[in-house]
């Protein structure tokens, strides 16, 4: 099937036949079109209801679940490796469903089809599902907002549910499978991927070599890495260790790939094996992106051992009396499913390298700095040109499209640039209140200087990675808007400001409040977490650390943050506003505080200086004088761009 979004599909039923036809044109077909639903001599309402009612690829893959004996059907958004990021071929979510967010799971049953997502897609999902779909909201109040609860209550007692054992991580599989117990129901393992049955176009897997990350901007070397991996293993007295996220592997051998795009992995496994003190590395991968002499003159000396991608479950299947550790929350059911099926014991290893990787090192940490004075260029570039182009050219031919090449144009000209680190949020009007909205040629507004724009963008170099929101407004905005800018960047600014004690184990739960406090006041809130950790040429999500009721990781010294408050009114417009901070020592003995490592200036004409105390007004002055003095003389020659950094920098004098 040639997939369309609900408004493109044309169906009818031509006897007990389905015709499914791309648009008014193509041949073979000689009914006439109304409403979007091809119609003969039947009763084109009961047709329209009929077709509406269901996506063609749903009645497909009932056909494929009859075959397979299952009653309903998981369909994640994910991969073997549990990455939050996914290759083109791994979008099987969006192919099914038509949902493009990076959160998802969906059940399909024998008469209804249901997507799981979160609060950043609530606006967003009921635009892109297909015929037949239905959207749950994963919210507290919701009772079915988990669909492991769904499958139980409201499928029949004793059904069989299936999935594809490769793309769930192993821990959620048993804990799905312990609560469908409760209805005498059952998973079922198709080891055949349902959704790639109907995927006839279906991506190729990239083929662009791995290349190595050198010890000047990781500050550590992989053999220490490793030995902290081997060390972890020993303690929790293993003798193997099976590692499948990409960023965890990425980040121990100082590898990085192009495999998924926005991210730079290499689809891999690594394994460990322990025998007394001899020690084995096996990097399971696709041999071909290894050819580099580098590349292999690396991996030689940190002494790993290269295998074809595919042969770790032949290996795995031979293991025997082993005591493997695996962390649970990433490694998929058939790997772990593997590792049971002999005599072997599992150790769980929760979060221990993660927490190692998201700790980052001082080199690291200066490299946050330094990338962030050239993101800040090109993004600084970017606003200016777009208030330019509207207001001094009056251009009204600019759409939210054509301002996100706009930014990769301006990114893509500094310093160590290596590629976008998510796709770039540009939404102005209705369309900002779209939490992760991205602009596409057909659904792209025209930005115009009578609207709110938001740009949530980043990128990664070779010495860090950004990500960072600003909301602007490039003539006179609403005092409603001004009002709700100003409550958000209080909060974003109180966050900034934060000193709390070491020892104490404060954790972004407990810090959540300080963002959300001046929207509390006016029975105003947002439904994300606050921040998110951020890796060093990693992920641009990494966790567990991070700002939000769910964020229980304490903060320690050299962790990298989002602070990222927001408001959001419904069709109407959006506000966020985000800086990357780093936890560091205070002044303080024994304390910790945060160091803004963005160099953007904040929007005047939103901010409602008025509401603002003359602590607020002092650190706002503070750091547009940072940004004013870092950036000016990096601006030099580019008149447009230094008379939009003067203005926003301008101090505001705070009134007594």
């Amino acid at each position: 099937f040639k997939q369309k979004t609900a408004y493109e599909i044309s169906a009818c039923l031509v006897g007990s036949e389905m015709c499914i036809r791309d648009s008014p044109k193509t041949p073979k077909c000689n009914h006439k079109i109304r409403n979007g639903c091809i119609k003969n001599t039947q009763d084109t309402t009961i047709i329209t209801e009929q077709m509406e009612s269901v996506s063609p690829l749903l009645v497909e893959l009932r056909k494929l679940m009859t075959e397979h004996k299952v009653s309903a059907y998981i369909v994640s958004h994910n991969d073997a490796h549990s990455s939050e990021y996914i290759a083109a071929g791994d979008e099987r979510l969006k192919f099914i469903s038509g949902f493009s967010g990076s959160a998802g799971v969906a059940v399909v049953s024998n008469d209804e089809a249901f997507l799981w997502t979160d609060s950043r897609y609530f606006l967003q999902a009921p635009k892109q599902l297909y015929p037949g779909w239905k959207l749950m909201k994963m919210i507290p109040e919701e009772p079915y907002r988990d669909y492991a609860v769904w499958l139980k209550d409201k499928l029949p007692s004793g059904s069989c549910i299936g999935f594809d054992p490769l793309l769930f991580p192993g821990k959620r599989i048993d804990s799905i499978g312990s609560l469908l117990e409760q209805n005498k129901s059952t998973l079922k393992p198709i080891d055949e991927n349902l959704i790639d049955k109907l995927w006839e176009k279906k991506p190729a897997a990239s083929k662009e070599a791995v290349f190595v990350y050198d010890i000047e901007y990781s500050g550590e070397a992989s053999e220490d890495r490793l030995k902290k991996i081997v060390d972890i293993l020993k303690r929790q007295k293993c003798s193997c260790g099976v590692i499948a996220a990409l960023d965890q592997i990425a980040w121990m051998l100082n590898l990085r790939g192009f495999d998924i795009d926005f991210n730079p992995y290499f689809m891999s496994y690594l394994v460990v094996l322990l025998e007394g003190e001899r020690v084995e590395f096996r990097l399971y991968a696709d041999e071909e992106k290894f050819k580099d002499k580098k590349v292999q003159d690396h991996i030689q000396k940190v002494g790993v051992k290269l295998f074809p991608y595919e042969k770790i479950m032949e290996d795995l299947a031979a293991l025997d009396k082993q005591t493997a550790g695996i962390e649970l929350n990433s490694v998929n059911f058939k790997i772990l499913s593997l590792v049971r099926s002999k005599d072997n014991k599992v150790v769980d290893l929760l979060d221990v390298i993660p927490k190692l990787k998201q700790k980052k090192n001082a080199v690291e940490l200066e490299g946050f700095r330094k990338c962030h004075v050239r993101d800040g260029v090109g993004l600084i570039k970017h606003i200016a040109w777009l208030e330019h182009q509207l207001n001094a050219l009056n251009r009204t031919d600019i759409d939210e499209y054509m301002a996100s090449e706009n930014v990769h144009e301006f990114r893509k000209a500094q310093d160590k640039f290596m590629g976008l680190s998510f796709k770039t949020i540009a939404s102005t009007g209705p369309n900002a209140s779209v939490v992760h909205y991205k602009p596409t040629k057909e659904t792209a507004l025209k930005v115009t200087n009578k609207e709110i724009y938001l740009v949530d963008s980043g990128a990664h170099y070779l010495d860090g990675t950004t990500d960072v929101t600003r909301t602007v407004h490039f003539t006179t905005p609403t005092e409603y808007q001004r009002e709700m800018y100003t409550r958000v960047l209080r909060g974003n600014l109180s966050l900034e400001r934060a000193v709390f004690p070491n020892k104490e184990q404060i954790t972004g739960a407990m810090l959540d409040m300080y963002t959300r406090k001046y929207l509390w006041e006016v029975g105003k809130d947002y439904g994300h977490g606050t921040g998110h950790g951020v890796g060093h040429f990693l992920g641009v999500h990494e966790g567990p650390i991070g700002v939000g009721i769910l964020r229980t990781t304490p903060f320690e010294e050299g962790h990298v943050t989002s602070n990222e408050p927001g408001f959001y009114e419904d069709n109407q417009f959006g506000i966020r506003i985000e800086n990357l901070i780093m936890c560091v020592k205070a002044k303080c003995e024994g304390f910790l505080c945060f160091e803004n490592v963005t160099v953007v200036p904040y929007c005047n004409a939103l901010i409602k200086w008025e509401m603002l105390n003359k602590e607020e007004i002092d650190q706002i002055n503070s750091y547009h004088k940072k940004v004013h003095d870092t950036l000016k003389p990096l601006l030099a020659g580019d008149e447009i761009t230094l008379k939009y950094l003067e203005k926003e920098c301008k101090p505001h004098e705070a009134k007594p």
